[in-house]
């Protein structure tokens, strides 16, 4: 590609045709609506796909992408990569975390039970499956019966990939507690770079894999203790909104819980649960 090209591609504008194209492939295949302002927002993702594929203009490009040839190549998965998003970081909306540690865990064991599990649908990164990694570690510390597992999903392969990783810049952390930071990450040797791994206690404690919440999931019906999928819900329509909540509750069991994001309520969307707390919900039968 020469420098014209590369310029041709970059002033690229995404129609309204090809705009609908997506949003339907979006709806259809992942659940999730995107409104008529995010144009511009898919416009200056997906540019940087046509640079990358060679090709030079939205309307060949989602031809390729969309068909059978582009799903094979991997290019569908990238243009899904690029356009969900992935915002989160450590211990975000920590008040759920507080809970999980100072309600669910004590009446987990107060019920004789021993192995938890937990589900982290929509872990983007990783950094939300670590830390309730942290927490269940902090809490078998003092509990010795009580073990955990981790389970951890994500649409978008790109994300995943680096949640196995477990590799985060050292801004990521800045807000850590200094004992959990020595605890459960590895400081790269490189002083330059101030990257950071979660230590291996904590990575082979969770199992990622690549799911679509609008697709069929593993678990056995009412086999979960605890499912949080924050932040997720806000980008599907009313109809694949109601779906995913009923599916995820399938799989949570009765007395188990589940969390939303702060900014998400889904009191309307069941009668199987009761809220105990902002965005969290016991499942009741």
């Amino acid at each position: 590609m020469n420098n014209t090209d590369a310029l041709n591609i970059y002033n690229q504008k995404l129609e309204e045709p090809e705009f609908k194209r997506i949003q339907d492939f979006m709806l259809n295949n992942l659940g999730v609506k995107l409104s008529p302002i995010k144009i511009v927002m898919v416009n200056s993702r997906l540019v940087k796909r046509l640079k990358m594929s060679g090709i030079y203009n939205f309307p060949d490009y989602l031809n390729y992408a969309l068909s059978p040839e582009g799903k094979r190549s991997g290019e569908l998965q990238c243009m899904i990569d690029e356009l969900t998003t992935h915002k989160t970081e450590f211990f975000r909306e920590p008040e759920h975390f507080d809970l999980l540690r100072e309600r669910v865990l004590p009446e987990f064991i107060q019920n004789k039970q021993s192995w938890l599990k937990i589900w982290s649908a929509g872990c983007s990164s990783g950094e939300e499956a670590y830390t309730m990694a942290m927490v269940l570690q902090e809490f078998k510390q003092v509990h010795t019966t009580f073990d955990y597992s981790v389970y951890a999903t994500d649409v978008s392969n790109a994300v995943v990939v680096k949640a196995v990783r477990a590799i985060y810049p050292a801004v990521n952390l800045k807000t850590m507690a200094p004992d959990l930071l020595r605890k459960y990450f590895l400081v790269s040797k490189d002083e330059q770079t101030e990257l950071y791994r979660v230590s291996k206690t904590l990575r082979d404690k969770v199992q990622f894999s690549m799911l679509n919440l609008v697709d069929t999931y593993p678990f056995q019906p009412n086999s979960l203790d605890v499912v949080f999928c924050r932040n997720t819900l806000i980008y599907f329509e009313d109809k694949a909104k109601r779906e995913v909540v009923s599916k995820l509750l399938s799989k949570v069991k009765t007395g188990g819980y589940l969390f939303v994001g702060l900014s998400e309520t889904i009191s309307q969307f069941s009668s199987d649960i009761k809220q105990i707390a902002p965005s969290a919900y016991q499942k009741i039968r």
